[in-house]
């Protein structure tokens, strides 16, 4: 069966994640401000950070979706080419956000405090935020490769880091996965990087918690190999398979809401990612439908630029004017909160037309003209 060049459901999925992501950095301003503490005890809003997990497994396997050919065969002029464009997709946004914070650690002391406070001695790490080393190091998107930690600039970053990796590691893991040529040899390949991504959260205590920096490296690692081998996966299974879509995106739904009831399941939820992900590959069934409508699409083409500036943002806000919003009556406090995501998706757009989508078409350009004069030097020798 051939395989469809654009899935719209994996680009909303993508701005679900986003969102779910928000939420987790949000909840606690938003409690304060609706003076609602119990949403500090909401499982779901507390695991919105495995939204990133979603984010690594959909990476691997749209990488793989998009690239298979290329890396059949790699040449050195494919490698190039896929490292011009992955430069161009992280690298460019992620500067112009640090750019901005540079103000406020020149001029507002005050939120240079607030953001190395800390009170539990495992966060002891955060002394050391804002500091110009970890400005160098979070500029080069190596802080997950390290266990220096010189001190975080946008938290969210991290994530950027690591998948840099991943895209170092991703032609290697191109030609091993195109070796594999059984759907059982891949889908338990796949099921085995889990399986070991969730073995080793429990063993080093991660399991009911957000791991970054180094850790995060790791979780990007296993569930950027799962994505790339479930490519294999959809890739080679039957014709047959389709039937099963829908199914498969309703019961991994179905299963990752389960998990949410009980506080040490969701370490499994990277399973139910990955069901999700195959099954949306099909294009077929509700949640795909939901999935793929122009508003979930729309958040979905967004949602790096509205992942990469919602912390900066919150942090401003509840620096600024954590303690007016705080005295808000609850009809104004829901108004605020609605206001205030509403400006992170603003932020999240205009970055995305202005910085994304500009550096995106720049980083094309240089490849092509890269391209023409390779084109051109090698008519000359021929002439």
């Amino acid at each position: 069966m051939p395989r469809a060049r654009s899935i719209p459901s994996l680009t909303g999925v993508r701005g679900v994640a986003a969102l779910w992501v928000f939420t987790t950095h949000f909840y606690g301003l938003a409690a304060d401000i609706l003076h609602m503490p119990w949403l500090l005890h909401s499982l779901f809003l507390f695991n919105g950070f495995r939204g990133v997990d979603l984010f690594f497994v959909l990476s691997g396997f749209i990488l793989m979706h998009v690239h298979e050919a290329q890396f059949r065969v790699p040449t050195w002029r494919v490698i190039r080419d896929f490292f011009i464009v992955r430069f161009f997709r992280v690298y460019p946004l992620n500067t112009v956000v640090l750019l901005a914070i540079v103000p406020l650690v020149l001029f507002a002391p005050s939120y240079v405090a607030m953001q190395r406070a800390y009170t539990d001695p495992a966060f002891a790490y955060r002394a050391h935020n804002l500091s110009w080393p970890g400005f160098v190091q979070t500029l080069l998107l190596v802080q997950s490769w390290t266990v220096l930690k010189l001190g975080e600039w946008n938290i969210v970053s991290w994530t950027l880091s690591a998948e840099v990796l991943g895209y170092i590691l991703f032609p290697m893991l191109a030609m091993v996965a195109m070796r594999i040529t059984s759907v059982r040899s891949a889908a338990a390949l796949c099921a085995a990087s889990l399986a070991a991504l969730v073995v080793i959260l429990f063993a080093a205590h991660h399991a009911n918690n957000n791991p970054t920096g180094t850790f995060g490296a790791v979780r990007m690692f296993f569930c950027f190999a799962a994505g790339v081998v479930l490519y294999r996966v959809y890739h080679l299974a039957p014709d047959s398979t389709e039937r099963y879509a829908a199914g498969l995106t309703l019961g991994a739904v179905g299963f990752i809401a389960a998990t949410l009831f009980f506080p040490v399941l969701p370490v499994c939820d990277v399973f139910g990612f990955t069901v999700l992900v195959f099954g949306l590959a099909y294009q077929r069934g509700v949640v795909n439908t939901l999935l793929a409508s122009a508003p979930v699409v729309w958040l979905g083409r967004i949602s790096f630029s509205f992942y990469l500036t919602h912390y900066l943002i919150i942090g401003i806000l509840a620096w600024c004017m954590g303690p007016w919003l705080r005295q808000l009556d609850p009809a104004a406090g829901l108004v605020a909160v609605v206001a205030i995501f509403a400006l992170c998706l603003l932020v999240g757009m205009v970055c995305y037309h202005l910085v994304e989508r500009p550096s995106q078409r720049l980083g094309r350009r240089i490849m092509q003209r890269i391209d023409a004069r390779e084109a051109m030097v090698a008519t000359r020798h021929m002439a």
